[in-house]
């Protein structure tokens, strides 16, 4: 059984809310981990997964590297990932199905994040797919999450199960806090992980609940309250093309 943690964020410019570079990342994951793929998935920029990928073609790393977004909507947040290598940027503060359809189209991947955060998350979910929308898989384990709230989200794991392939991911800020939860699937490399999530074979694992250091948890805070990602991502979507007059 392979293992993917498919959810994690680097510093990898001022809108990154993680503690680590992309090549600390990877220099963590290649020698402290087990994990067989992993993902960036920075807050509304694919600056970290671009690098990302280009660092990991050039490198010779044992796991593979799946790069992605984490997309801001107006129902919550929704992972994003481009298993062809070909990275689009998703607009952001868009309904939730719309920015599912947009991703999808352009050949992405698409698992809602902490559907528990906010509330009405699950709802806009849950009516989706009885429209039938399509969504690749919901996270139903999240390592950074309080216990009260993974006990709402076990609860809603069981509410969607058998209708969603389900993922469990660390949402990781540090280095630290990878591998606290995984993905469990038949295989090792992203095919298998693909035909694992199209055929809900995956597997949320929750291993630990991640105390992060201090220093490491005020960086990520200062930077998720004062840098927002979606504002460069508004802008890179509402402003002229080059040579255009405003």
């Amino acid at each position: 059984m392979g293992k993917a943690d498919l959810h994690a964020h680097t510093c990898h410019d001022s809108w990154g809310d993680g503690n680590a570079t992309v090549a600390e990342f990877f220099e963590y994951v290649e020698h402290q981990t087990d994990l067989d793929i992993v993902a960036i998935t920075d807050h509304d920029s694919t600056d970290a997964a671009r690098a990302g990928l280009a660092l990991h073609r050039d490198g010779h790393y044992r796991f593979a590297f799946l790069p992605g977004v984490e997309v801001t909507n107006q129902a919550g947040h929704l992972l994003c990932y481009f298993p062809d290598g070909h990275i689009t940027d998703i607009p952001s503060l868009r309904p939730f199905w719309s920015t599912v359809r947009f991703a999808q189209q352009r050949g992405a991947v698409c698992i809602a994040a902490h559907p528990v955060y906010p509330p009405w998350l699950s709802a806009t979910i849950a009516r989706g797919l009885r429209h039938g929308h399509r969504l690749d898989g919901i996270e139903t384990v999240n390592a950074m999450i309080s216990p009260s709230a993974q006990t709402k989200l076990d609860a809603l794991a069981r509410s969607f199960d058998g209708t969603v392939a389900m993922v469990g991911n660390s949402d990781a800020h540090d280095l630290e806090s990878l591998q606290a939860a995984y993905t469990e699937f038949p295989g090792q490399s992203v095919g298998d992980f693909l035909s694992a999530l199209k055929a809900r074979q995956t597997r949320s694992i929750a291993v630990r609940r991640p105390a992060m250091d201090p220093g490491a948890r005020s960086f990520t805070t200062r930077r998720s309250m004062t840098r927002p990602g979606w504002v460069r991502n508004l802008w890179r979507e509402l402003r002229p093309p080059r040579g255009v007059a405003k």
